[in-house]
């Protein structure tokens, strides 16, 4: 027991997820100093109450740790929340050439310069993919840029590719693909880094445009209940709107930055790591965790990108063999040069993989950079793990890697059916998210939510999908879950997103966990995920949100 005296804030008549195997259930919680005192019953929390307290009942509602998002792009999400954006609606191409009217008609921009910049574009429910012809044939002379939820592929017009010299001469970038017509001319479909060539030109927004950006996400998270994160893709825009606003004093939650390493920063490794040292020293600050380096192994697996590392080639309509199997954008030998020197310098690895060949390349990585420098607790982390070859389940735990899992995904629907299923035949399709084998093949899962790619941050969706492998209610109706075998159950996928993150994120002696000595990040919801059906967690309210015992969101619900 820490050392007697009054608390700052006390919660009591909770019903206590501590997520502590030791003491797993509690009904009250005392902090002071922002660190929790106490995780017990209410005759102890009694005995820490003060004439300064804030005392706060919770009404028998459920009390637990913070949610800990281990892959988020908050900046990103921040600008997301103000910005054109189609919201993922499935439209044929007619209603997204309107919606697209709508949007220059509703900017009224004069400017004939002046860039549209739309969001949540979901191609899957189109026929074909929209081109710079059709884009061409809005009325408008302005550059147009159209990205769709993955953040993985983009449309251009005429406009857009003209000035950013995109022309048929261009060569595709390392890490992206152009789309082309038959006669080698872009066609106006971008796929990842090719996205950047047109991107760079829209006109960057200001850093204070940034840091609002920034503070808006924080509000979001705290109403969602996410006390730490993880951003994993930081440059220039994304350091500079964390380190103004922790200096502002406006940092709402915990946050975490993971520096870019692109195919064209690796090779020369000396000159990138010294790199990284100076990002870290001119924006890390005390609040700021910078400790992990960003690559992206491969792209996304549906048709029809099909920009995912694959061990097989992708199959046509008719269920034959193509010759493609995906672009990897780090070479093997670079990816493990890359690797090992990161983890030499002390480097956590964050690696994006999609396909099963990405995924072994980054346990290759991770299994070479064991060999040259030993083991160390780097916590080298592959995310999103769509597609795992079986024989590399049990490589997780060997090798000490963690697989991020974006739960909400895992879920029977367009995305993972008809795009997926036709184009990789159901051997293969059956490895899809598979949760359950990796657990028991000793991994230790991590939540994330992907935001904004999902452009709904809402934790206990994933929580909840990670069980049930269905969807909402709200959400369209599915046949059936997406291999039931591969649900984990409740109380494991709350430990994915509480202290499994919290390990990831080096904050396991810290945060994750309500007891003693721990910072006081908690949350109080409406329901409690472990007594309620599983299919009724996925509405999960949070009332209140606390950071270090600083309330940082608080329902009128609760009074």
């Amino acid at each position: 027991m820490a050392e007697r005296g009054a608390a700052d804030l006390v919660l009591t008549n909770a019903s206590v997820l501590t997520m502590d195997p030791e003491r797993p259930r509690a009904t009250a919680v005392a902090v002071r100093d922002g660190e929790i005192v106490l995780a017990g019953d209410a005759a102890e929390a009694k005995d820490l109450t003060g004439p300064a307290t804030e005392l706060i009942d919770a009404g028998g509602r459920t009390l637990m740790p913070g949610i800990h998002d281990g892959h988020v792009h908050a900046l990103d999400g921040g600008r997301l929340l103000s910005a054109a954006n189609l919201r993922g609606e499935r439209l044929d191409l007619d209603g997204f050439l309107d919606a697209l009217a709508d949007m220059l008609e509703r900017d009224g921009s004069g400017d004939p310069d002046a860039w549209l910049n739309v969001y949540g574009w979901e191609p899957l429910s189109m026929a074909r993919s929209p081109t710079r012809d059709d884009l061409d044939r809005l009325p408008t002379k302005r550059p147009i840029l159209v990205n769709d939820g993955s953040a993985h592929t983009s449309v251009a017009n005429s406009r857009a590719l003209e000035l950013s010299a995109v022309g048929a001469s261009a060569p595709d970038p390392e890490g992206g693909r152009l789309g082309r017509r038959e006669d080698g001319e872009p066609d106006g479909v971008l796929w990842d880094e090719a996205i950047v060539l047109v991107s760079k030109q829209i006109p960057a927004a200001s850093g204070e445009e940034n840091r609002r950006a920034l503070r808006a996400a924080h509000e979001l998270m705290a109403r969602r209940g996410i006390t730490s994160y993880l951003d994993v893709w930081t440059r220039g825009p994304d350091l500079e709107a964390h380190s103004m606003l922790h200096d502002s004093g406006e940092m709402l939650v915990r946050p975490a930055i993971s520096l870019a390493v692109t195919p064209e920063s690796a090779p020369e490794t000396e000159e990138m790591l010294a790199g990284l040292d100076r990002l870290r020293a001119e924006h890390g600050r005390p609040g700021i965790g910078a400790r992990t380096a960003k690559m992206f192994l491969d792209g996304v697996i549906e048709h029809p990108a099909h920009t995912a590392a694959m061990l097989e080639p992708y199959l046509d309509e008719s269920g034959t063999p193509t010759a493609d199997r995906g672009p990897t954008y780090f070479s093997q030998e670079l990816t493990d040069r890359t690797v090992a020197a990161l983890d030499a310098a002390g480097w956590q690895v964050h690696m994006h993989a999609i396909g099963d060949r990405a995924v072994r390349s980054g346990l290759d990585a991770v299994q070479s950079a064991r060999e040259r420098n030993g083991p160390g607790d780097r916590r080298h982390t592959i995310a999103h793990v769509q597609l795992v070859d079986p024989a590399d389940f049990g490589r997780f735990a060997q090798l000490e890697v963690l697989p991020s899992i974006q739960a909400q995904w895992a879920r029977w629907d367009l995305y993972t059916v008809e795009a997926l299923r036709p184009y990789m035949g159901d051997e293969r399709w059956r490895n899809t998210y598979p949760f359950a084998r990796l657990q028991r093949a000793g991994a230790r899962l991590c939540g994330g939510s992907d935001w904004p790619v999902d452009d709904e941050l809402r934790p206990f969706h994933q929580i909840a999908t990670a069980v049930t492998r269905t969807a909402s209610e709200d959400l369209p109706a599915q046949p059936q879950p997406l291999f039931a075998e591969e649900a984990i159950t409740m109380e494991e996928s709350l430990v994915a997103h509480t202290a499994g993150s919290a390990f990831q994120m080096h904050q396991e002696g810290s945060s994750g966990t309500l007891r003693e000595g721990m910072r006081a990040d908690l949350i109080v919801l409406d329901r409690d995920p472990l007594g309620f059906p599983p299919d009724q967690v996925h509405g999960t309210e949070v009332l209140l949100t606390a950071v270090g015992g600083e309330v940082v969101h608080r329902s009128e619900e609760l009074n």
